[in-house]
């Protein structure tokens, strides 16, 4: 498996859609509201990849995942993590996750920061394993309960 950043020759931006919707159709019915996905398109992903990092993981030159990294100053914001439903269990995520902090440690950021949906309990417990704890709640505007989780690591 290669881990990279996005680079100029990277243009299947229907391909990390289609991966990304795949990878995130499990939360279908099960978060409220519902991912922010849902309006985004391929163009869409090609200008946040313009302004923000792009990492993608691939097995022998077939996307398997992604996640993104926004430069918030001595912070980072990592989202958008996806792995192929054919690939999940196999280390993908935390390849790429790992590659992240990495790369987040060499631009001297303090602090990685992210958010996850309340009832992704499995992805709360993925992250915790990098060192990740949980730091605040926020609740999606008309809603009177919390709807996400944001966890930090402290670099």
């Amino acid at each position: 498996m290669e881990v990279r950043i996005q680079s100029n020759d990277f243009s299947d931006w229907e391909g990390l859609h289609s991966l990304l919707q795949e990878a995130f159709a499990y939360m279908e019915g099960r978060i409220d509201p519902p991912s922010s996905l849902h309006k985004m398109t391929a163009t869409s992903l090609q200008q946040k990849a313009e302004e923000e990092t792009l990492l993608l993981a691939f097995n022998e030159n077939k996307l398997i995942g992604c996640c993104f990294l926004a430069d918030e100053g001595e912070k980072m914001y990592l989202g958008k993590l996806a792995v192929s439903t054919t690939c999940q269990s196999a280390g993908v995520g935390a390849a790429l996750v790992s590659f992240a902090l990495e790369l987040c440690r060499a631009q001297e950021k303090r602090i990685v920061e992210l958010q996850s949906r309340v009832e992704l309990e499995e992805v709360h417990a993925f992250f915790r394993t990098f060192g990740f704890q949980q730091t605040s709640t926020t609740t999606h505007e008309g809603y009177a309960r919390p709807t996400s989780l944001t966890m930090a690591l402290e670099l």
